[in-house]
C-alpha cells in the first residue's frame, strides 16, 4: 500500500474504539474450493417503488437462499460502476451457514455470467464477528454479511494516491446497488460502519493493500423461517 494512503488510513482508524477479538475464535483457513452459485434472478420491481421502500433493517429473520445471494452479488455489487473499469472492489461473504453453503468466509467471483464463491475460512464466524463489531449483538442476529473490500494495489498502477477517495465512491456505488437489489428481493439489509478494520482484515485474510470499506448485514425474506 502506498505509504501516504497507509498513514492516512491508520490515522483515521486510530480515532475509533479498537476491537480485539481473540484469534482463537477465527474460523480455520480452508483449502481453496470454488463453487458456482445459481443463475441470479433479475430484479423486476418498479424502481420508484424500490427507492421509496428502501430502509435499513434491524430484524433479519431467516437466511437468504443461494439465488438471493447470487442476485445480490451479480446485480448489486457486480453491476456497479468503477473508476477506470478496474477490478478495484471485491466482495466477501461471511456466514454461519446457509442451505447449500457451509459457514465461513467466501470470496465472491463476480465475473459474468453468474457469480461464484471461493472458500477462504471454514467454520462459524459468529463469536469472532461479535467481538469485531461496535454493536456485538448484531452478530447473532445477522445470518450473512457482505464485506466490500477495496484493493489499493490494483488502482495504484494507474492512479495517484488521491484515488483513495475515488475507491470509496466506487464502494458507495456498489453499496447502493446492493441495497436496492436487496429491497427489490424483499431482503432486510443494513449497512454497518461500526467495526474494527484490523479485526475484519484478519477474518477475511486480506493482504496489506486491501481494506474493508463497508459491511452489509443481510437477512432472508419474511416468509423464510428463522
Amino acid at each position: 500500500m502506498d505509504e501516504l494512503v497507509a498513514a492516512v488510513h491508520a490515522a483515521l482508524n486510530a480515532t475509533a474504539v479498537p476491537r480485539r477479538p481473540d484469534e482463537a475464535l477465527l474460523p480455520a483457513r480452508a483449502p481453496v474450493v470454488s463453487r458456482p452459485l445459481p443463475v441470479p434472478p433479475p430484479p423486476t420491481a418498479d424502481l420508484g417503488r424500490v427507492l421509496a421502500r428502501r430502509r435499513s433493517a434491524y430484524a433479519f429473520g431467516g437466511a437468504p437462499d443461494l439465488r438471493h445471494l447470487a442476485a445480490l452479488l451479480h446485480h448489486g455489487v457486480g453491476s456497479a460502476p468503477r473508476a477506470g473499469a478496474l477490478p478495484s472492489l471485491a466482495a466477501y461473504v461471511v456466514t454461519r451457514g446457509l442451505d447449500g453453503l457451509p459457514g465461513g468466509v467466501h470470496l465472491a467471483d463476480l465475473r459474468p455470467p453468474a457469480p461464484g464463491l471461493v472458500r477462504v475460512r471454514s467454520g462459524d464466524p459468529t463469536a469472532y464477528v461479535a467481538d469485531a463489531l461496535d454493536q456485538p449483538p448484531f452478530a447473532a442476529r445477522v445470518p450473512l454479511w457482505v464485506a466490500l473490500v477495496a484493493d489499493l494495489e490494483v488502482v495504484a498502477r494507474r492512479y495517484p494516491p488521491r484515488h483513495y477517495r475515488t475507491l470509496h465512491v466506487d464502494a458507495g456505488a456498489a453499496l447502493q446497488n446492493l441495497l436496492l437489489v436487496a429491497t427489490a428481493l424483499d431482503l432486510p439489509v443494513c449497512p454497518v460502519m461500526g467495526y474494527d478494520d484490523r479485526a475484519w482484515a484478519r477474518l477475511l485474510d486480506l493482504g496489506e493493500h486491501s481494506l474493508v470499506t463497508v459491511l452489509v448485514a443481510v437477512g432472508g425474506p419474511p416468509d423464510r423461517p428463522g
